[in-house]
C-alpha cells in the first residue's frame, strides 16, 4: 500500500481526504462513518477542523497548524454501510 504523503506550512488550512474505489468497497456499498486521530498529538501540533465529512465513497477532514519541521500521521479510521471497517493515513510534513 502506497500512504499518501502532504507537505503542509504551519499556517495553511485546508481539507484531506480518501476515495474508495473497488475493490475496497462493492456495488451500492459506502462510507458511513470516519473517525480521525493525529499522531503524534501535542501542544500547537497538527489539529482537525470541524467533523470528518462523509460521502458515499469518500472521506475528508479540513486540518490546520502543526509545528514547522515536525511530521504527522492523521489516520482514517472508515466505516463502510455493510460493516467494513478500514485504517488508511495520511503523512503530513509540516515545513515553512
Amino acid at each position: 500500500m502506497i500512504v499518501p504523503q502532504l507537505i503542509k506550512k504551519p499556517n495553511e488550512q485546508y481539507p484531506i481526504g480518501l476515495i474508495y474505489e473497488t475493490p475496497d468497497i462493492e456495488g451500492s456499498e459506502t462510507c458511513s462513518a470516519c473517525e480521525i486521530l493525529i499522531s503524534p498529538s501535542e501542544t500547537g501540533g497538527l489539529e482537525v477542523e470541524g467533523d470528518p465529512v462523509v460521502q458515499s465513497d469518500r472521506v475528508s477532514q479540513e486540518i490546520k497548524g502543526g509545528i514547522d519541521g515536525h511530521d504527522y500521521w492523521v489516520t482514517f479510521k472508515t466505516t463502510t454501510s455493510i460493516g467494513n471497517i478500514y485504517e488508511d493515513k495520511i503523512f503530513i510534513m509540516v515545513r515553512e
